[in-house]
């Protein structure tokens, strides 16, 4: 998120944790919500907002099977590591169908787990078009890799299709 594209676009985080990749966004200025199902998540990110001397980031509970129409439409939906169990490709895809923007970007960190491709071919029904960027363990761009960038994205044409 430290080069991603920023500016005008309203953006979600789902299962932000402790808020690492949020925190960033809203030092570079980024309309940011932060969102978790973890009772936790909120004091999480509140503390780590204050040590790190940002203003707080906007955080709304979000369980991801419970409609939240309040919370809006979004430009981009970022998470990361969110695909480790069977049923959340299809819950993570109702998610973005509820809350994307007909143009809308879905960046998924992924480290390899078998759900992912689930959560492609769900998206692709939403008529968004997958670009994956392996993740090297360093600098170089050679194996061992530790995972994915699984970037989505869809045209308002094709969201009309």
């Amino acid at each position: 998120m430290h080069r991603f594209t920023v500016d005008g676009k309203r953006i979600l985080e789902l299962g932000c944790g402790i808020g690492l990749a949020c925190l960033v966004l809203k030092r570079r200025g980024a309309d940011i919500v932060a969102s978790d199902a973890h009772p936790l998540a909120e004091s999480f990110l509140e503390y780590n907002a204050t040590l790190n001397a940002l203003p707080a980031v906007d955080y709304r509970r979000l369980p991801w099977d419970t409609p939240e129409p309040s919370i809006g439409r979004f430009d981009v939906i970022i998470a990361s590591d969110v695909l480790y169990e069977p049923t959340q490709a299809r819950l993570l895809a109702e998610v973005v169908k509820r809350h994307a923007y007909p143009s809308a970007e879905v960046v998924i960190t992924d480290p390899g787990r078998d759900h992912s491709q689930h959560f492609s071919q769900l998206l692709a029904e939403q008529h968004f078009t997958l670009t994956e960027e392996r993740c090297p363990m360093d600098d170089r761009d050679t194996p061992p890799y530790r995972g994915s960038v699984l970037h989505y994205i869809r045209s308002g044409e094709a969201a009309c299709t």
